[in-house]
């Protein structure tokens, strides 16, 4: 693998102090700079850590966060350019990272990396499909909330058990049983039969007595009852 350091070797084509100074110089964190340096290391460059060398027991690199360290989680992501670029943020979102969780990262200082702008435009559009997602997801909650209550209005009895009218009181096929109405047969001077003249040998119409031949009244009473 070749970095931004590549083109820094001694003339023994080794990593060393040349290469340091030069990546300090240009602005990079001790921790990219030990990146570079281990990945170059592993890629079969030489590091001289030969004694009283600069990388002797470590040199300026002793105690940096590099790519295994904890303290640097997206270390291993480091591109070739020191930085995490598109290709090395989908890396680490294939690793299982969450695009928030990289950006947060990033922006702890920890790496001394940034994000150019493929990683940066890629990780806004990450955000808000994100974003998205959970909105119609809420959407798709609220809808079933909404449908669920619907239902249940629905589904409510207009008149709960125990108000208003009970059965009995209403008037159906057997409403005159119920009432306890009775319909008098025909022929029965109970019904409406009874009403009529004759019908009932203890009433009759009122009848005029047109007294005697003279036309002249009687002592009796013009009216019969």
């Amino acid at each position: 693998m070749t970095n931004f350091l590549s083109g820094q070797l001694s003339g023994k084509g080794t990593v060393g102090r040349k290469a340091w100074d030069w990546g300090v110089s240009q602005g990079y964190s001790n921790a990219q700079l030990k990146v570079a340096v281990q990945q170059l290391s592993e890629a079969g460059v030489g590091v001289n850590k030969a004694p009283g060398q600069f990388f002797d027991q470590g040199g300026p690199m002793r105690g940096v966060a590099g790519i295994y360290s904890p303290d640097n989680p997206l270390g291993k992501f480091q591109g070739p350019g020191g930085n995490l670029g598109l290709k090395y943020y989908n890396q680490a979102k294939g690793a299982g990272w969450k695009p928030q969780e990289i950006y947060d990262e990033i922006q702890s200082g920890r790496s001394g990396m940034y994000m150019p702008i493929g990683a940066m435009n890629q990780y806004n559009r990450d955000i808000a499909d994100e974003q998205a997602a959970q909105d119609a997801a809420k959407w798709r909650t609220d809808l079933q909330t909404q449908l669920t209550d619907l239902n249940n209005q629905i589904n409510e009895p207009v008149e709960k058990p125990g108000v208003g009218y009970s059965a009995s009181s209403v008037v159906g096929k057997s409403g005159t049983r119920g009432a306890n109405l009775k319909i008098a047969g025909r022929g029965s001077r109970s019904g409406t039969s009874r009403w009529k003249r004759g019908g009932d040998s203890s009433w009759s119409m009122a009848t005029v007595n047109t007294g005697g031949t003279s036309g002249k009244a009687s002592n009796s009473s013009a009216v019969n009852v």
